[in-house]
């Protein structure tokens, strides 16, 4: 392992189920869930809870950061954070909260919100997970050890302009350099067939796909959008009857803020399909984009971007793009990702970047509300999921889980209680369910609560 850079918190990926790596129904076995849409297959959960909350089943001590369980096989995993500048992937007991095993790498370095920041990804026999400067590794299930490891910082400089230290008199050379993100890199990897995708995102080099068992690198795609101000995961869906990679990618000039790169890479070969700009300035992508039946994208983000809706052809060897919406504040997903369940969008959102949001919202897709909880009931950029009909969502600034009904007729509010110590802290880290248990955390704890 070589060394790394700076860092901060967020990120997220949805995928198509029939791409996502197989695991039991039961199961969150990476971010976003079982499919990466943020939606759970489980039943039979519970519609009220008593007095308290629901029944914690555990509690551990974690570091401080944002990193989120991935559940399989009745085993939790999360890739913490030590404060002497290591990274440490923990398996724990689902029932029991038990520590099983524990492989950790040094990664030095100080991030400007301390701590971890992404969920791994777990398949069968092999776990995926990226830390917070740039370490990708794959450590063996059964034998608890790093298989293989790459860095996207190192593994990607380019000799012409990666010459040694900032010079920041030279504004064309320091942008062109590789580097580990403003807030550092918050992406998991997404799992395609026999390959693992990341987005090193340099001046050069836009995703990398490596072979999953002996980490040899199968495929660069050509340019994105740098990583300096970008925290979007590699979003792997069908569109047009197509495999692809979308990724959404800040341009490398930041003397000022431009419009967003949004691209469809064939996921197979890094190949572009298709390439097109937000329709205006887009700071700092986060929230991935969420399809919307075959050949369209939902895509929403804060610092003025609203949401907008894509929709992509392909005909005759030409793909194009297309505008269904756009210009829309309705929805503005800062942090967490939409969800899209039973033909409508649930979404954390926010008037405008810094100022009071709308809470929970739910949206037709036509982009037209149909009920929002703010600005009276707001929820500070915490996690979310639906399953069973049911949305879990955290208050990111006082640590309290709510239940609402996930229908678009009416906001309809079962329960809520305080789970978690938050002490104003950001309580952003994704939520996970497996066998009705529900696994959050905060900057200090993990716990397990049983919501059957």
């Amino acid at each position: 392992m070589s060394r790394f850079g700076t860092a901060m918190v967020i990120a997220t990926i949805a995928i198509c189920g029939e791409l996502s790596p197989a695991a039991r129904a039961a199961d969150w076995p990476q971010f976003q869930g079982p499919d990466r849409s943020g939606i759970s297959p489980e039943t039979g959960l519970a519609r009220s809870w008593p007095e308290g909350g629901p029944k914690v089943l555990w509690t551990i001590d974690v570091g401080e950061g944002f990193a989120a369980a991935a559940i399989r096989d009745g085993l939790v995993h999360v890739l913490d954070r030590t404060a002497n500048g290591k990274d440490i992937l923990r398996c724990l007991d689902l029932s029991t909260g038990k520590e099983q095993w524990t492989c950790a790498y040094d990664a030095p370095g100080k991030l400007p919100y301390p701590g971890s920041r992404q969920t791994p990804t777990v398949d069968e026999k092999l776990i995926f997970a990226m830390g917070p400067f740039g370490n990708l590794i794959c450590i063996d299930r059964s034998t608890h050890q790093i298989v293989w490891s790459h860095h996207m910082v190192d593994d990607f400089k380019d000799p012409a302009v990666d010459t040694g230290a900032d010079d920041t008199t030279n504004r064309a050379a320091l942008l062109a350099r590789t580097r580990v993100p403003t807030w550092g890199f918050t992406q998991a990897p997404a799992l395609y067939k026999d390959t693992v995708i990341v987005a090193p995102q340099t001046k050069k080099v836009g995703l990398a796909a490596y072979e999953k068992t002996t980490g040899k690198l199968r495929w660069t795609s050509p340019y994105v959008g740098r990583n300096w101000y970008d925290h979007v995961s590699p979003y792997i869906t069908t569109l047009c009857g197509a495999d692809q990679v979308i990724m959404i990618g800040q341009p490398s000039d930041l003397e000022k803020w431009p419009p967003a790169i949004v691209s469809g890479v064939d996921a197979e070969t890094g190949k572009m399909l298709w390439q097109m700009r937000t329709s205006h300035s887009y700071k700092i992508p986060i929230s991935s984009p969420v399809r919307i039946g075959d050949d369209r994208l939902f895509i929403s983000g804060a610092y003025d971007v609203g949401c907008f809706m894509l929709k992509v052809g392909h005909e005759s060897g030409v793909w194009t793009t297309d505008y269904v919406f756009k210009d829309n504040k309705n929805c503005i997903a800062h942090i967490q990702n939409p969800l899209f369940y039973k033909d409508h969008i649930y979404a954390q959102s926010f008037n405008e970047h810094g100022t009071p949001n709308n809470g929970l919202t739910c949206l037709d897709t036509s982009g037209e509300v149909k009920w929002k909880t703010g600005p009276k009931q707001v929820f500070g950029s915490g996690g979310l999921l639906i399953a069973d009909g049911l949305i879990f969502v955290m208050d990111g600034k006082t640590g309290e889980l709510n239940l609402f009904e996930a229908r678009p007729d009416e906001c309809r509010q079962l329960a809520s209680a305080k789970v978690l110590a938050a002490e104003g802290k950001l309580v952003w880290a994704p939520l996970a369910l497996s066998d009705g248990k529900l696994v959050v955390r905060d900057q200090h704890q993990m716990k397990c609560l049983l919501v059957k």
